[in-house]
């Protein structure tokens, strides 16, 4: 409603005429009865589809399309790039828990270990953002062969599972070795430089 008001004002600076189709005219101030004439009918209705399309045309300009906003503003990735970092982001933070996991497993309680089921999770849908981009593949065996490392990477999060639960450690080291494995082959798949050069 601010808004609206504060554009009433500015069209009224702007053209002064249109106060006289808001305000009885001045020699009809001492009558009490409404006077309506044909030119301050016209003027309203000027007034209004000029108040109307700025106000509609102001709502467009000011207020970005969600799609571009955040890739404009410099704090978000499109989505191809987006599914690309977060599987890279995940791969390096697997590196980090299996590490952490294998050389220091005394160290981890039990609220760490349901955080490592959690971060399971993350890892299992780094898979889906994996499914997105393997669409991009256009060589049929590469294509195969990157279905098959996602279907793979998926089920040995799903059998990691058991050595977290179990809190053994190097049952999970040796999963998520399989499982940083499978990101390699993954990630190799996606380079389309032969190896020659």
């Amino acid at each position: 409603m601010k808004k609206v008001s504060s554009l009433v004002v500015t069209i009224a600076l702007i053209n002064p005429y249109i106060n006289d189709a808001f305000t009885p005219s001045r020699g009809d101030r001492s009558s009490t009865h409404l006077h309506a004439t044909a030119s301050s009918r016209r003027d309203f209705l000027t007034t209004s589809i000029a108040i109307g399309s700025l106000a509609a045309t102001s709502a467009l300009v000011i207020s970005p399309l969600p799609g571009v906003a955040d890739v404009s503003d410099g704090n978000a990735l499109p989505q191809g790039a987006a599914q690309f970092s977060r599987v890279i982001k995940v791969r390096a933070q697997l590196k980090s828990v299996a590490k952490r996991v294998t050389e220091q497993p005394s160290e981890i309680d039990k609220a760490e270990w349901d955080k490592i089921d959690d971060f399971l999770r993350t890892v299992y849908s780094a898979g889906e953002d994996m499914k997105v981009i393997a669409k991009g593949i256009y060589e049929p065996a590469k294509k195969t062969k990157a279905d098959e490392d996602i279907k793979l990477l998926q089920s040995l999060v799903q059998v990691a599972q058991k050595p977290v639960s179990n809190k053994d450690s190097a049952g999970f080291g040796v999963v998520a070795a399989k499982a940083d494995d499978l990101f390699g082959d993954f990630l190799d798949l996606l380079r389309d430089i032969p190896d020659e050069l």
